[in-house]
């Protein structure tokens, strides 16, 4: 308590203030005892000082707080301090100035770790720009100092590990980079992932691999090249080679190397040691590889045109068939390296053309092969049986699968298309089945037709027939089918067999057409004749090159063609017209009628150019569709792609041209008839509307019946189908 007067404070149980006497106020529920008088504090009493100054021996004082109350505090002994009882505890800073502090504290590390990456990446930048600046200049000892500093500020940095493998690189320091580089591990899709394969390929290039020379004078230096690095085109590649720079024709990646292809100086000399100097530029850098080669020792090689295909023009295909001229043994391994092509147009210079793959024709594409067989009245029921069977047994070996294609013609009096050309092999047997002896002997024409039919594929094309007597019923003379078949670029493959063959005419056909003549005595030795052919052909060398986009793709031209490798050399000139082949179907199946009054032979031959063959009829929807297509268009007259031939029996039977099944008739009555009013052969299937007959119905026609009933030609036409 305090005294109410002068705020002394007072004992407990005091009933006055012992300075001024005032009686003290009694607090409630602590009344002074009865008859006892209150004892003298124990610790001496605190007077205030006056006019504010110290009290007792100079003490600082101040009253208790307003609403104070806690235990009085305890007057200290002699004149100390005035103790309170407790000490009272210290408070610690408020949250708000505590969350200031803090606050203060985080921005200056925040400043300060700020500071010190700016400071930082100010400096790697600097380093980066510095080191640039003296790569491009050349001065590698600089860059590499400087991007050894980015490092040193940047830990494993990409760019400044590739920057200073690649100063390394200018310093000739190759396994320095290469270290550099192989601790170098980027992200999938890292833009910068060329330019670590280029530096890794530079720091391996140490020497060249190999040097290939067997294309003499054409070489190639195959120098170790990293997987993933661009490959540089010719300019940034430099041949020296007998002091003087040489083309470098191309450059490009093959198994792991590089393979560097130029012209050396062309000598007919063998045996010569040559230098070589390849320089290679890459990211600013060169790096010089020498090496040395001996020119080769080489045979003579031969070299014969044997067809051309013009079809995807301006790329030019020309089948070469290359032997050692010495031995007649195809030549193998040769490549696009191992030919040079010169071509002149007609009334132009020769320019060098560039060769874009030489392959042989086994590896490269399919061939196509016309098989023509003699199927007169002079062959015996046992030897037809024979002839189908060897060409049964080697359609079947052809490999479709690959691209080859067949047809099988067969002739007596007239040529018949027993199947026209197709992969199908089961088309192919059905036709030969179809064979049945009758009538003369029309080679030479039966063998036209074969060169016209086969020009007509492209590619690599052959004819291949046989035949047992003299020609007696062709319109074309032998020098007629030469003349066309050279036109044309199909070479004829003839064999002879009995004694009554004319082999001085076969022979100068097959050898003046490209070809070779056989003479047999047993028709089961066809079976290695047609074997031997097909592996002849498919030695034959597929050489693709540029020619001029803005010319005739038929125009008439010349080619200057060598060749090296397979340990022989040899060259030729040879002069060729291009030959037009089957238009492309690039409309699915359908048919297309043609209202025009040709003979079944022209319209036939228009439908294969067309890229399609004369309509068959397998069902009665194929025939109700070709009607309604004839009716619109106010047809009667549609020729078909069918014959008629007579089997052993005497019997007419019919066939397509397609060697379908001839299962679905229509025949008209008394049809067919195989032989017209007038004695004439009726050969050729022929759809007709007569209403007295009928309606649509098939007859078998003479080949040219407006010729004799011109009137027909008013309502005339054919139908070509289109295989999918």
């Amino acid at each position: 308590m305090f005294c109410p007067k002068c705020g002394l404070v007072l004992v407990p149980g005091a009933t006055a203030c012992p300075r001024c006497g005032t009686p003290a106020e009694m607090t409630p529920g602590t009344p002074p005892p009865q008859g006892e008088v209150s004892q003298a504090p124990t610790q001496p009493i605190m007077t205030p000082p006056p006019h504010g100054g110290q009290a007792g021996s100079g003490s600082p004082w101040s009253p208790p707080p307003s609403g104070w109350s806690g235990n009085p505090p305890t007057p200290p002994p002699h004149g100390g301090p005035v103790s309170h009882g407790e000490p009272p505890k210290k408070k610690g800073p408020s949250p708000l100035m505590l969350g200031l502090i803090l606050g203060v504290a985080a921005l200056l590390l925040a400043g300060g770790v700020f500071a010190w990456f700016y400071l930082r990446d100010k400096g790697y930048e600097e380093d980066i720009s510095i080191a640039a600046q003296s790569l491009d200049s050349g001065d590698y000892q600089a860059a590499a100092r400087a991007y050894q500093s980015a490092l040193d500020r940047r830990s494993g940095d990409a760019d400044a590990t590739l920057g200073l493998a690649q100063a390394y690189l200018g310093q000739d320091r190759s396994q320095d980079a290469l270290a550099l580089l192989e601790g170098l591990t980027l992200e999938d899709g890292d833009s910068r992932a060329p330019l670590l394969a280029t530096l890794t390929a530079l720091c391996r290039l140490d020497g060249v691999d190999q040097v290939v020379s067997d294309a003499f004078p054409r070489i190639t230096l195959a120098l170790p090249w990293e997987e993933g690095a661009p490959v540089p085109d010719a300019a940034a590649l430099q041949v020296e080679e007998g002091n003087e720079t040489r083309d470098v024709e191309s450059v490009e990646l093959q198994g792991g190397r590089l393979l560097v292809t130029y012209l050396a100086e062309d000598t007919e000399l063998s045996g010569q040691d040559r230098q070589v100097t390849c320089s290679l530029q890459a990211q600013g850098l060169t790096r010089t590889l020498e090496a040395g080669y001996t020119t080769p020792v080489f045979d003579p090689a031969a070299l014969t045109l044997v067809s051309t295909d013009v079809s995807e023009y301006p790329t030019v295909r020309a089948y070469f068939r290359v032997t050692n001229a010495a031995t007649g043994e195809s030549l193998s391994g040769l490549d696009r390296q191992s030919f040079t092509v010169e071509e002149r147009l007609s009334g132009g210079t020769y320019l060098s053309r560039e060769v874009h793959d030489a392959t042989l024709l086994e590896e490269k594409e399919g061939l196509n092969i016309d098989l023509v067989a003699d199927k007169s009245d002079s062959i015996s029921e046992s030897d037809m049986q024979k002839v189908k069977n060897v060409m049964i047994q080697f359609v079947s070996s052809l490999q479709f699968v690959n691209g080859d294609q067949a047809e099988v013609l067969a002739f007596d009096t007239i040529v018949q298309q027993m199947c026209c050309y197709t992969d199908n092999v089961d088309l192919l047997i059905n036709g030969i089945n179809n064979m049945s002896t009758d009538g003369l002997t029309a080679f030479y024409d039966a063998v036209y037709d074969a060169v016209t039919y086969t020009a007509l594929q492209g590619g690599a094309r052959c004819v291949v027939a046989f035949t047992d007597g003299m020609d007696n019923s062709s319109i074309r003379s032998s020098q007629q089918l030469i003349q066309y078949a050279q036109a044309k670029q199909v070479p004829v493959y003839i064999i002879g067999v009995g004694g009554g063959v004319e082999e001085g005419t076969l022979r100068t056909i097959a050898q003046s057409t490209g070809g070779r003549y056989w003479y047999i005595d047993d028709l089961y030795d066809l079976e290695s004749i047609f074997n031997s052919i097909y592996t002849e052909q498919k030695d034959l060398y597929v050489v693709e090159y540029e020619s001029d986009p803005s010319a005739d793709p038929f125009s008439p031209r010349s080619l200057s063609v060598s060749v090296s490798g397979g340990g022989c050399r040899g060259s030729q000139d040879v002069s060729f017209t291009p030959v037009p082949t089957a238009a492309s179907n690039s409309g699915g199946e359908r048919y297309v009628l043609v209202e025009e009054a040709l003979s079944w032979q022209e319209a036939s031959q228009r439908c294969q150019e067309m890229g399609g063959h004369l309509a068959t009829i397998t069902s009665q929807e194929e025939m109700d569709t070709i009607t309604q297509m004839a009716d619109a268009a106010g047809i009667r007259y549609l020729w078909l792609g069918g014959y008629t031939s007579y089997d052993s029996a005497g019997h007419v039977f019919g066939h397509w041209v397609t060697g379908e099944s001839f299962t679905f008739q229509a025949w008209g009555d008394g049809e067919p008839s195989r032989v017209d009013q007038d004695g004439t052969d009726e050969w050729y299937i022929m759809l007709w509307n007569i209403e007295s007959l009928g309606g649509w119905n098939w007859n078998d026609q003479r080949n040219d019946p407006v010729a004799v009933v011109p009137s027909m030609g008013d309502a005339m036409g054919f139908v070509c189908e289109f295989e999918s």
